[in-house]
């Protein structure tokens, strides 16, 4: 079934048909292929997508060259770095598909602009703000500081139950904060 930029918008905060119809005025339908980058590390982010199928995984290299995953997202899901695009700073992380994918995109600009143009909208932002960032967030960090490493497994099949046959073991073990060899002692049941 084909996701629909306007079901993602509405389901986040319901806008009047007139602003809806601007706003979706103003977004890009868009198709990569695996392994695109929607950003790299040390670049700004000027967009925000709205994933309607694929996978993506952010990560950011370190000092030693080894890359560490940070968050995925998958279908029905925001996608850009908020802490770089807000600060107007280059990435920290990049931002790379692990599958095909389809989305929409939207210039930062053209955010602030409807922002200040419609306040149906400014409401609809803060609904996106609360339930793509803040929240998320605050369940990331409260995961790696309170469930062990087989209870961050098992929280992430319960939101993404397909999540072994779409992301390789090495990305979800380096997202879990983990070694490979551990997760496969996890799902083998030996932990």
């Amino acid at each position: 079934m084909q996701v629909k930029l306007e079901d993602i918008i509405q389901s986040i905060y319901f806008l009047p048909q007139e602003i809806l119809v601007d706003v979706l005025g103003n977004f890009k339908h868009l198709e990569y292929p695996k392994n695109h980058f929607l950003l790299k590390q040390g670049k700004p982010c000027k967009h925000i997508w709205f994933m309607t199928k694929g996978a993506v995984r952010y990560y950011y290299t370190n000092e030693q060259g080894k890359e560490m995953n940070t968050w995925f997202s998958m279908d029905r899901q925001v996608i850009a770095d908020t802490y770089g695009i807000v600060r107007k700073e280059p990435s920290e992380e990049s931002i790379q598909l692990l599958e095909d994918s389809e989305m929409y995109s939207i210039e930062y600009t053209s955010l602030q602009t409807l922002i200040q143009k419609h306040h149906a909208f400014s409401l609809w932002y803060i609904k996106l703000v609360e339930l793509h960032y803040i929240a998320q967030i605050e369940d990331r960090l409260a995961d790696l500081q309170f469930l062990d490493a087989k209870q961050r497994y098992q929280k992430l099949l319960s939101l993404y139950p397909d999540i072994t046959n779409r992301i390789s073991l090495g990305n979800i073990a380096s997202y879990l904060n983990i070694s490979q060899e551990t997760l496969s002692r996890i799902r083998a049941g030996k932990i």
